[in-house]
């Protein structure tokens, strides 16, 4: 909500849109949803595969499985240092 002194008060709605990492059909002006996430995800993991880290289109490398495992094991604490109220080591 913009606001100036002295002015009347008012909601705004500005429309960014947005720019995906990979060219894909769906432009700008639509909202970004599933299908286009799951397409950026397999086109990331295609150019990982194809030219390696280094050689990406995109500096965003796919998540390694030791990634996703130290990630389980955060949402995992904090799911049950919530529960208990305690701290818990992760």
């Amino acid at each position: 909500m913009r606001y100036e002194r002295g002015k009347a008060q008012a909601w705004s709605v500005e429309d960014l849109g947005y720019q995906s990492a990979y060219p894909a059909i769906t432009g700008g002006i639509f909202e970004f949803g599933f299908p286009d996430a799951i397409q950026q995800m397999w086109a990331a993991f295609c150019d990982e595969l194809a030219h390696g880290r280094r050689g990406m289109r995109q500096t965003f490398h796919c998540a390694t499985p030791e990634e996703a495992e130290q990630s389980h094991a955060i949402f995992d604490g904090a799911l049950r240092s919530q529960k208990t109220g305690a701290c818990v080591a992760v």
